[in-house]
C-alpha cells in the first residue's frame, strides 16, 4: 500500500481550542475522507472510505451542546491505516455542529503522521479541516458557500463533510485528494429506527419520483421510474397511525440506483396521511448521496403541497393546481403527486425536467385497513380524525381502536 497524489492551495486560518467539559454519548461510526483516499491497495486502486468504516468514542460538550469531540480517531488501533501512523500520541477532533446546516471543522492536528519522502522532515502530519470552514474563515458569504455545496451539514445523527481538506500545518489545511471522497460521522442513537415507536404495516411496491428521474441509463436516456419498481417496508407510528414511514428505501437490494448510493446511513421517509386528500412530506434527508461529476450531492426530499404551504399558498389553491398528494387507504395507494428535492434541507424546491409521481402501492392491495387485529374479541372503539370518540359511526373514514391495534378504516 502506498500514498496517493494531491493538489494543494494555500490558506491561513486560526485554530480555536475549547475549554469545555465533555460527556460521553457512545460510539460514532466514521467514514474517513481525509486520510484513507490518500492510499491505494496492492493493485494500485485508490481506497474508498465507504469500504473502511470504524468506530470511535464520541463526547458532546456540556456547556455547548452540538459541539462534539471524536476521541483519538486516527490514533486508534481500529483505524485501518494505524500501521502507517508514526505518531503514538492521542489527539481528538472537535466538530462544531451547533448550526446543523453549516457545520464547522476548524483546522486541527488529528494524531496521524506518516512517512513521506517528499517532505523536508520525511514526515507528513495531518491537520484536518473542510472546504466550507476554510471559505468561512476567509470571509466568504455563507450563501456562496452553500451555493457551491462546500458546507458540511448535520442531518439526523449524521455529520456529512462533502469536501474534506488537510495539510501539514493548521495554516495550510486546504489540500484535497484527487479523486476526493466525502467524510461522514454517524453519531450514536439519535437517528436509529426505534422498533418500539413503529408497527409494521406491510410491504409495498414503490415507484420513485424523487431520485430515479435524475439519472440516465448507459444510452444517455433519462430513467423512467415506471420501469424500475422496487419493494419497500412501510411502518405506521404506534402513537399516531396517520404517520407512515418508508424504512430506508434507497438501500434496498432491488432499488435500481443502490450501487450509486455513497452513504451507508439509513434514511427513513416519514409521511403524514392525517388528511388523505392532502398528504404531506416535510423536508427530510432521503438516505441517498451520489456523485455528480465533481460534486457529492446529498438528496433532501419533500412534495409540492408541503412546499407550497410554506410559501404561503392555501390548501385550496394547492388542490386546484393539482399539486396535492393523496392516500387511498382502501385501495392501498399513496401518491406523492409532485415530488420535490434539493441538496440541503432549506432548499428543496427542485423538480426534475421529467417530473414523475412517487407512488406507493401496498402489495396486499390495502393500506392501514389491512392491519392484523391481535385481539379479535375486543370491542372496537371509533374516533374521528380529530380524535373525538364517535359512539355510532356512519359512513366515512374513522380511527378504530381494537385491543392493542389502532388503524384507520372506511365505513360505507
Amino acid at each position: 500500500m502506498k500514498k496517493y497524489f494531491t493538489f494543494a492551495l494555500a490558506c491561513a486560518v486560526a485554530l480555536s481550542v475549547s475549554a469545555d467539559t465533555w460527556k460521553s454519548i457512545g460510539n460514532a461510526t466514521v467514514y474517513d475522507g481525509w486520510i484513507t483516499p490518500g492510499y491505494v491497495d496492492d493493485d494500485g486502486k485508490q481506497l474508498n472510505p465507504s469500504d473502511f468504516p470504524f468506530e470511535v468514542p464520541v463526547e458532546e460538550s456540556v456547556e455547548t451542546p452540538g459541539v462534539y469531540r471524536l476521541i483519538n480517531p486516527f490514533g486508534s488501533s481500529d483505524f485501518h491505516l494505524s500501521s502507517f501512523n508514526v505518531d503514538g500520541s492521542a489527539h481528538d477532533i472537535v466538530i462544531d455542529a451547533r448550526d446543523r446546516t453549516f457545520v464547522l471543522i476548524q483546522p486541527q492536528y488529528c494524531g496521524f503522521t506518516d512517512l513521506d519522502s517528499s517532505e523536508a522532515s520525511g514526515r507528513y502530519p495531518y491537520y484536518l479541516s473542510d472546504m466550507g470552514t476554510y471559505m468561512w474563515n476567509l470571509g466568504q458569504q455563507r450563501e456562496v458557500i452553500n451555493l457551491l455545496r462546500c458546507a458540511s451539514t448535520m442531518s439526523g445523527n449524521v455529520i456529512y463533510v462533502p469536501q474534506p481538506t488537510f495539510g501539514t500545518t493548521a495554516d495550510h489545511a486546504i489540500e484535497a485528494w484527487e479523486t476526493s471522497y466525502p467524510a461522514q460521522i454517524i453519531l450514536p442513537n439519535s437517528n436509529r429506527f426505534d422498533e418500539t415507536e413503529w408497527e409494521i404495516l406491510g410491504k409495498a411496491t414503490m415507484v420513485d419520483g424523487w431520485i430515479v428521474p435524475g439519472f440516465k441509463d448507459e444510452n444517455d436516456r433519462i430513467l423512467n421510474p415506471d420501469d424500475y419498481p422496487f419493494e419497500v417496508s412501510v411502518y405506521m407510528n404506534s402513537a399516531n397511525p396517520d404517520i407512515l414511514c418508508i424504512r430506508d428505501p434507497y438501500h434496498t437490494a432491488d432499488f435500481p440506483l443502490v450501487s450509486h448510493n455513497l452513504t451507508n446511513t439509513p434514511g427513513y421517509i416519514t409521511i403524514d396521511t392525517s388528511d388523505p386528500e392532502f398528504v404531506t412530506v416535510e423536508p427530510q434527508f432521503s438516505g441517498f448521496i451520489a456523485r455528480s461529476e465533481n460534486d457529492i450531492l446529498q438528496y433532501f426530499i419533500t412534495e409540492a403541497g408541503s412546499y407550497m404551504l410554506s410559501k404561503g399558498y392555501t390548501r385550496e389553491e394547492i388542490i386546484s393546481r393539482g399539486n396535492n398528494s393523496t392516500y387511498d387507504a382502501e385501495a392501498g395507494v399513496l401518491r406523492i403527486t409532485t415530488p420535490l428535492f434539493g441538496f440541503d434541507a432549506d432548499n428543496v424546491g427542485k423538480v426534475w425536467n421529467n417530473p414523475h409521481a412517487t407512488v406507493l402501492t401496498f402489495n396486499d392491495g390495502k393500506g392501514i385497513s389491512s392491519a392484523v387485529i391481535s385481539a379479535p374479541d375486543a370491542e372496537a372503539v371509533y374516533y374521528n380524525l380529530q380524535g373525538v370518540e364517535v359512539p355510532d359511526p356512519s359512513a366515512g373514514l374513522f380511527i378504530e381502536a381494537k385491543g392493542n391495534v389502532v388503524r384507520k378504516v372506511i365505513i360505507r
